[in-house]
């Protein structure tokens, strides 16, 4: 079982959408299409947690528009990567950092593997957050009726 916690800067700059003609939303749009994968943020100075919709569905909660329920989503993490998880951010709200993880959350069986990238930043008023992505792993699926070139 491997869990994976770091800190770290942005470590590739942010592709060239410009270059490409395509906009900020329609890239977005791509990475969620066929996966469960959302966005969160956390002001510092309240402790409030806000989460898109694919989080709650990852999490297996009902959606809620306001602030999460974090002893409910902290429950939902496997009991030996929790402190790990609590500590990292810790550490990257003090030290003002970014940092990337994967843990066990809970599951109608068992665990499955979530991924969770974090950025510190100050927003133009003043707030102190971090905010970031969460994901879903994929299942492994094996490869069936794949197409031969004759």
């Amino acid at each position: 079982m491997v869990v994976r916690f770091e800190f770290s800067a942005p470590s590739r700059p942010p592709p060239d959408l410009d270059q490409l003609g395509i906009t900020a939303i329609e890239a977005i749009n791509l990475v969620t299409a066929h996966q469960r994968f959302g966005f969160w943020r956390s002001e510092l100075d309240t402790g409030h947690v806000f989460w898109s919709r694919d989080i709650y569905e990852i999490y297996e909660m009902d959606y809620s528009a306001g602030p999460v329920n974090l002893f409910r989503a902290n429950a939902a993490v496997h009991p030996d990567d929790l402190p790990y998880m609590l500590e990292l951010f810790e550490r990257a709200a003090a030290d003002k950092t970014g940092y990337h993880y994967i843990l066990r959350l809970k599951a109608a069986e068992g665990y499955k593997y979530v991924r969770s990238v974090g950025r510190y930043r100050r927003t133009a008023s003043g707030r102190e957050e971090i905010f970031g992505l969460f994901e879903e792993f994929h299942e492994q699926v094996p490869m069936v009726g794949i197409y031969e070139r004759k």
